[in-house]
C-alpha cells in the first residue's frame, strides 16, 4: 500500500517565492499555494495540509490574523510563520496565537526543510 504524500501550504504574497518552495518540495510533499490570507482560508479549510509556512505581512491581511482563523478551522495543524520582521514583540504575539515555530527571511530551504519534516511528523488529532 502507497503512503499519502504529507501536503504543506505555502502562503505569501511573492509568486516567485512559492514557484521556488514549490519546487524544492516536488516529489516530496505535494504543495499548495495561496497568495493571500483569503485564499489560505479556503485552501485551508478545503484540502487540509499537514503543515502551514503563513508570511505575517501581506497586502490586505495579518498573518497573524490568518493564524488565528486556521486555528478556528483545525488547532492540530502545525503553522510556521515566515517573516523577514525582526520585532521580537511579533514574534511573541504569533507564538502566542498558536504557531508551532518561525522562520526567518531570507531564509534557508534546507532548514524550511528540516521543519517541514518535524512539523508533519507530529502526531495530531484531525478534525472533519
Amino acid at each position: 500500500m502507497a503512503v499519502a504524500e504529507k501536503r504543506i501550504l505555502v502562503v505569501d504574497d511573492e509568486p516567485e517565492l512559492l514557484e521556488m518552495v514549490g519546487d524544492y518540495f516536488k516529489g516530496r510533499y505535494e504543495v499548495d499555494t495561496a497568495l493571500s490570507g483569503a485564499a489560505a482560508v479556503e485552501r485551508f479549510a478545503a484540502r487540509r495540509p499537514d503543515v502551514v509556512f503563513l508570511d505575517i505581512n501581506m497586502p490586505g491581511g495579518n498573518g497573524v490574523d490568518v493564524l488565528k482563523q486556521l486555528r478556528l478551522t483545525d488547532p492540530g495543524v502545525p503553522i510556521v510563520m515566515v517573516t523577514a520582521n525582526t520585532d521580537i514583540a511579533i514574534t511573541e504575539a504569533f507564538l502566542k496565537a498558536g504557531a508551532f515555530g518561525y522562520i526567518p527571511k531570507p531564509f534557508n530551504l534546507l532548514y524550511m526543510d528540516h521543519l517541514a519534516a518535524v512539523a508533519s511528523a507530529q502526531p495530531r488529532r484531525r478534525t472533519a
